[in-house]
C-alpha cells in the first residue's frame, strides 16, 4: 500500500494502542510503524492506517472507532463472498485480502464518557503500480484492475468512486506473475444508490472532465471511473521510470497537478481535441503508446459526439443522446476492446516475465 499521494499525515496521531506492539486475539503480534495516515469515508467514518509487520511479513493495519465495522471491509467482503458463490474466483486475484479482523471495547479515561468500539483490520501489503517497470507488467495490471472494476459494477452492484494512484496496486506471486489489485473501498457506493453526496478524494489531475466543475450531489457514472483509469495509465506511463517520478521538467502533464479546477478543464479539452501530440510514454513504457492513443481517441470521439448533439438539439429539441456513455462511445465493451487488442501486441513484443522493483 502506498501512502505518499493524497493521505494526511498526523504528527500526533490518535494512537489507541499501549505500545508499538499489538497483541492480536489469535495469539499473533503486530509490530507497528510510527506513521499514521487518515482517510475519511463517505459515511462519515474516519479510518487510520499504518504499516506493520506480522510474522516478519509486511502488512497494513487499519482501525476506526464507531458502531459499525470499517466500511471498506463490508464492501470487499461482500464482493469476495459473491465471487466465491458464483465461482468467479479470478476476481479474488484483483481484490485486497483481509488477514484478520477484530473488535475491542475501549473504556475512556473520562468517567463521564461511554466506552467506544475499536474496529481493527489487518490487510496484506500491496505495492503501487507506479513501481512496475515494463509495459507488459503495467498493461497487465491495469487490465486486471479494469476487469475487476467491471465485475464489481455489473455483478456485485458496487461502484468504486475513488480511483487514484494509491488505490491502483499490484501483488507479485512467487511465480513472477503480476496481479493488478483494486484497493481502497472507503468511498464505494452501490450502483442503485449512485447519487454522490460526499467530497471526492480523487486528485484533480485524475478527475473526470465533467466532475471538475460539478457541484455535489451528482449522479456518479461508471464512465467517470473509466476516464480516471485512463488518466492513471497516461500519467504513470508518461511520468514514471524505474519505479520513480522522472524530473519535473520532463513531465508532459505536470501542469495538471498545478492548475485549479476552473482552469484544468481547458487543458484536458485541448489534450483530447488538439491535433498535435506533444507527449509520449517514457522509454520503459513506449510499447503502451498505441494503447494510450487509442483510449484518448475513444474519449475524444465521445466528447465530440456530445458537442455535436448540443448543436443539433438547438435545432431539434426532441433528439436524444445517451449522456451516460457519451453516445455509446465510452462503455465497458469499448474500453475492454481497446485494452485487449493493444495488450496482445505488447505481449508479443515483450514475451519475458514483467520485472518490478520487488
Amino acid at each position: 500500500m502506498s501512502f505518499d499521494e493524497d493521505t494526511d499525515l498526523h504528527p500526533q496521531p490518535p494512537w489507541p494502542f499501549d505500545s508499538t506492539t499489538l497483541a492480536l486475539r489469535d495469539g499473533r503480534s503486530l509490530e507497528l510503524a510510527d506513521s499514521v495516515f487518515q482517510s475519511n469515508c463517505g459515511n462519515g467514518q474516519t479510518v487510520y492506517t499504518c504499516r506493520a509487520k506480522l510474522d516478519s511479513c509486511g502488512v497494513v493495519l487499519k482501525w476506526s472507532w464507531g458502531l459499525t465495522r470499517i466500511y471498506e471491509v463490508q464492501i470487499f467482503e461482500s464482493a469476495i463472498n459473491l465471487a466465491r458463490e458464483r465461482g468467479d474466483l479470478w476476481v479474488l486475484d484483483h481484490l485486497p485480502r483481509g488477514l484478520h479482523t477484530e473488535e475491542r471495547v475501549v473504556n475512556s479515561s473520562d468517567q463521564h464518557s461511554e466506552p467506544r468500539t475499536l474496529h481493527i483490520l489487518v490487510q496484506e501489503e500491496l505495492y503501487p503500480i507506479t513501481e512496475l517497470t515494463t509495459a507488459e507488467g503495467l498493461g497487465d495490471a491495469f487490465f486486471g484492475i479494469f476487469k475487476c472494476y467491471r465485475w464489481l459494477y455489473e455483478v456485485a452492484g458496487i461502484m468504486h468512486c475513488d480511483i487514484k494512484l494509491t488505490t491502483l496496486m499490484y501483488r507479485k506471486l512467487s511465480s513472477g506473475e503480476i496481479h493488478g489489485v483494486l484497493d481502497g473501498f472507503n468511498l464505494a457506493v452501490l450502483v442503485d444508490e449512485h447519487s454522490l453526496h460526499h467530497r471526492l478524494e480523487t486528485p484533480p489531475a485524475l478527475l473526470a472532465f465533467d466532475l471538475l466543475e460539478t457541484a455535489l450531489p451528482v449522479e456518479y457514472l461508471y464512465r467517470y471511473d473509466l476516464e480516471t483509469l485512463f488518466y492513471a495509465l497516461l500519467l504513470v506511463s508518461c511520468h514514471y521510470e524505474d519505479g520513480a517520478h522522472i524530473p519535473t521538467h520532463r513531465q508532459p502533464f505536470k501542469d495538471w497537478y498545478e492548475l485549479s479546477n476552473s482552469n484544468l478543464p481547458g487543458y484536458k479539452m485541448f489534450f483530447f481535441t488538439g491535433g498535435t501530440t506533444l507527449w509520449a510514454p517514457t522509454s520503459q513504457f513506449h510499447d503502451l503508446q498505441r494503447l494510450v492513443l487509442s483510449l484518448r481517441r475513444m474519449f475524444r470521439d465521445g466528447i465530440m459526439a456530445r458537442d455535436d448533439f448540443d448543436i443539433s438539439q438547438r435545432k431539434d429539441p426532441t433528439s436524444g443522446f445517451d449522456l451516460a456513455t457519451l453516445g455509446g462511445h465510452i462503455t465497458f465493451d469499448s474500453f475492454e476492446n481497446v485494452l485487449s487488442t493493444h495488450l496482445r501486441s505488447v505481449r508479443r513484443r515483450t514475451p519475458q516475465v514483467a520485472s518490478t522493483l520487488h
